[in-house]
């Protein structure tokens, strides 16, 4: 029966919250350097290549590729107002800017941004609710950000 579920589950496309949704960096060694000064995103671009099978490494002279985070950034944007002029909805988008290079410095992927956005209501409990919600949403955000980044290091393979 367990098996079954199993089978179930993973038929469906339903996964454990951070696994890497079939990534496969297949042990490419991936040297990441933060030119974006954000140690929560260094942290989840890390476990993101630990986590797709690839390895992290300190070292350029070790490593396969060079991924170079030049930036990152948030934003908030009205997305809908109601007739009275209140705001209904935000959307909210996180930036990741990005190059990658390979163990000879060439270029692999030319310096490019990648977003991801998600839209929410106005919380009913005025600017404090609104800044743990999105705060909370842009964590989320900054992983779907780095899921997207490791399946374009996949398709570099």
């Amino acid at each position: 029966m367990v098996a079954g579920l199993a089978l179930a589950l993973s038929a469906c496309g339903w996964q454990l919250r951070g696994a890497p949704g079939g990534v496969s960096l297949d042990e490419q060694r991936i040297q990441v350097v933060d030119e974006a000064g954000s140690s929560a995103l260094r942290r989840e671009v890390r476990r993101a290549i630990q986590g797709a099978g690839g390895q992290y490494t300190e070292s350029a002279a070790e490593a396969d590729w060079v991924l170079t985070l030049h930036g990152r950034g948030s934003s908030r944007e009205t997305a809908s107002v109601g007739a009275d002029g209140d705001v209904l909805d935000y959307r909210l988008t996180y930036s990741i800017d990005y190059s990658v290079a390979d163990a000879d410095g060439e270029t692999r992927i030319q310096r490019t941004s990648l977003d991801a956005q998600r839209t929410f209501a106005d919380p009913a409990g005025g600017a404090d609710e609104r800044r743990a919600r999105e705060s909370e949403l842009e964590d989320e955000l900054r992983a779907d950000a780095v899921r997207l980044l490791m399946l374009r290091l996949q398709a570099l393979r």
